[in-house]
């Protein structure tokens, strides 16, 4: 597993209460179910995976639900509600001049994010596709907080002349059109984020969102 993502699980607090042997199935459990997804995965691969016997996941975890609940619930309820507070108060809570200073903001550090935590967003997101309750979890993280500095900051844009005169849900949805290609490009098919693709991708969002 990478670096980024044990930082990113120690600083959810997610080991905090595991054995050595038990942060071995944890990570090889990431590691199996970012590559095959969680159905196509066997506690049989992960153990292997961790070296360690098929019974010690079933002793502490009871079953693969319990391994991956293990894993998603730390990062839904500690790690991404932090991050996304993080993210409000260093990105989001200031005073933009430009649009294009906006998205390249928003879009670069988002998808650094992505890039650092490849896995672990990989497999909440299949997660998010097949089980609503994860789904209402991910959507409640963000906060009232987040929805008002959002606001604060498109409005600022819009008085200043730089931003079309849509609404904000229509606004936020051509943003996430044009990076979700990304996203999943890179998550999925190994298309990789490099510097001339996100300009890109920023200079079209910059295009379809300025004022004609």
């Amino acid at each position: 597993m990478a670096n980024s993502t044990d930082d990113m699980l120690h600083q959810a607090q997610l080991f905090n209460d595991f054995t050595a042997k038990q942060k071995l199935i944890i990570i090889a459990a990431i590691d199996v179910f970012a590559e095959k997804g969680y159905a196509a995965t066997s506690t049989k691969e992960i153990a292997a995976r961790a070296g360690v016997a098929e019974g010690n996941i079933y002793s502490r975890f009871t079953n693969k639900r319990g391994l991956l609940n293990a894993i998603i619930t730390p990062v839904l309820d500690q790690m991404f509600p932090a991050e996304l507070d993080d993210f409000i108060k260093s990105r989001l809570n200031q005073d933009y001049v430009s649009l294009e200073t906006f998205l390249t903001v928003l879009i670069k550090d988002r998808l650094t994010f992505l890039q650092a935590n490849a896995q672990i967003i990989k497999i909440v997101l299949s997660e998010l596709l097949n089980d609503t309750q994860v789904r209402e979890q991910v959507i409640g993280n963000f906060t009232a907080q987040y929805w008002q500095t959002m606001t604060h900051d498109l409005t600022v844009l819009q008085q200043q002349g730089v931003l079309v005169d849509w609404p904000f849900e229509d606004i936020l949805r051509a943003i996430w059109s044009t990076t979700s290609g990304l996203i999943l490009g890179f998550l999925y098919f190994n298309q990789p984020l490099d510097a001339d693709t996100v300009n890109h991708s920023i200079t079209a969002t910059i295009k379809a969102l300025s004022p004609k």
